[in-house]
């Protein structure tokens, strides 16, 4: 073998390798919020049922969600990359929902054992969270249980890197009835007016039982 077939060979291990890697990193991609500003929003799946601890300290299920629609997000506090940003545009979005109660915003974070309830307080606080903004925290198993099996949405650990937990960056939209409808990206291109489009749009349905 001579030795730029040797290049040539170990040039398509690493692609290989790192395509494999990211494949790991990614669940799945799930489908966009709708095809069409007209088009009836889609009927995904039921979200998870699940009770967590609540930045209050108090415990929260999602059955205190029927009835709302909800737009749900993972992250934690101390992320180094993209967490912040997601954080922000759901502040962004908490202004442009002002005096719409039917409506929550849910943030939980996978990294529980750092994020108490006590720090998501802090958290919250810093982007101006009102009440219809819950964080969560609980046990970190059923957490990434939660993002990848029953959102299924891309959560994985690797304490030795830089971003100790590299995880999924959409948004994801819940109607009255607790099915998933969409998902939006939370970072980088803005999908806030969509969002809000639609939100608006199940809002004026009626839940299903």
């Amino acid at each position: 073998m001579n030795r730029l077939t040797a290049s040539l060979l170990l040039l398509a291990l690493a692609v290989l390798t790192g395509c494999k890697k990211q494949e790991a990193f990614e669940m799945m991609t799930p489908p966009e919020g709708t095809p069409a500003a007209n088009a009836p929003l889609q009927k995904l799946w039921p979200a998870p049922a699940f009770t967590l601890t609540e930045r209050s300290g108090q415990p929260v299920s999602s059955e205190t969600l029927a009835g709302k629609v909800w737009v749900a997000d993972f992250f934690y506090t101390t992320c180094p990359g993209p967490c912040p940003m997601l954080s922000s545009r759901l502040s962004d979005l908490q202004e442009k929902l002002a005096g719409k109660d039917d409506v929550r915003l849910v943030s939980i974070s996978l990294d529980p054992e750092k994020d108490t309830p006590e720090v998501l307080q802090a958290y919250a606080t810093k982007f101006k969270a009102g009440q219809n903004w819950l964080f969560f925290t609980g046990e970190k198993a059923k957490i990434h249980d939660l993002a990848m099996k029953g959102f299924k949405m891309s959560a994985v650990e690797d304490r030795a890197q830089a971003e100790p937990i590299v995880h999924s960056t959409k948004l994801v939209l819940v109607d009255r009835s607790g099915t998933v409808r969409g998902f939006y990206e939370g970072v980088g291109a803005d999908d806030t007016a969509k969002l809000l489009a639609d939100i608006d749009r199940l809002l004026q349905e009626k839940p299903t039982p």
